[in-house]
This record gives C-alpha cells, sequence and structure tokens, in this order.
C-alpha cells in the first residue's frame, strides 16, 4: 500500500513538473504583451516593445511571434519555455527588414534574443532575468511584461 501510494505521488509529481513548460506557454498563447521594464544592469531602455505570440504546441512545432518597436517596426521572432517552465527563450527570426521602424526593431530583438530565467509567471505578468543575451552577455537583463487587455 506504502509503495502504491509513493508511486501515485512520485507519478503526480512528475506529470506537475513536465507541464509547467506547456502551463507557461498557454500564459502567453495568442495574447499580446508590452514590456513594463527592460533594463541592463539597471539601466532602463527608452523605448519598450511590445509582443504577440502565437498560439502553438510546444511538443510539435517552433513558437512563433513578434517583436513590435513604435508604431510601426516589428521583427519575427520564435520562442520557447524549457527546463520546466524555469528558461524563456527568444530568438530574433527577421531575415530582412522592410523600413527604418523594422531595422530598429529587429537591432532590439537581436540584441535581447537570449535565455531568461523565469522569475516570475501569472496569468497577466511575466518576469524574466538573463545574463545570456545577445549583446549584454554576463549583464544582468531584466524584462518584465504585463498582458494587454
Amino acid at each position: 500500500m506504502k509503495t502504491t501510494i509513493i508511486i501515485a505521488i512520485t507519478a503526480l509529481f512528475f506529470t506537475i513538473s513536465c507541464n509547467k513548460s506547456k502551463r507557461n506557454s498557454k500564459k502567453l498563447d495568442d495574447n499580446k504583451w508590452k514590456a513594463v521594464e527592460l533594463s541592463v544592469d539597471g539601466v532602463n531602455v527608452s523605448e519598450l516593445p511590445t509582443f504577440k505570440f502565437n498560439d502553438c504546441d510546444i511538443y510539435k512545432e517552433a513558437c512563433k511571434g513578434w517583436w513590435y518597436l513604435g508604431e510601426d517596426g516589428h521583427s519575427e521572432t520564435a520562442w520557447q519555455f524549457r527546463n520546466k517552465g524555469k528558461e524563456f527563450e527568444i530568438s530574433n527570426q527577421a531575415d530582412h527588414a522592410h523600413g527604418l521602424e523594422d531595422v530598429k526593431a529587429a537591432d532590439q530583438c537581436i540584441a535581447f534574443s537570449g535565455v531568461y530565467n523565469v522569475i516570475k509567471s501569472t496569468r497577466n505578468k511575466m518576469e524574466f532575468e538573463s545574463t545570456k543575451t545577445f549583446k549584454y552577455p554576463n549583464q544582468k537583463v531584466v524584462l518584465k511584461i504585463e498582458r494587454i487587455k
């Protein structure tokens, strides 16, 4: 009887921990988010991006989204949660830009592409920290986002 209970508890724990990546992904799916903070070593970036994350099946496809900057600039991204939902990766996928605003968005997206630790993950707010971004390795980057309603 004790063995059965231990196995059941272990299986439940394993199921819950494996699904954190999927659960975090569902929070982003097909929603728009705005950055309320994007900073490098405590210095805030002057232009904050907004994001659109496409709905996707994290086990069957690469998740896509867009990094918006200003009124017209955007850059295509790929994103994923991994390591049981403890890490978030976002990377620039734009292969060209159509105008100056797109170039600015792509430049910012490239600079902040990287692997982030998930600090907070709720339905309407997320917080990430990284020292592994493309332009700012070994510097603390903080990204806080909120769902746009």
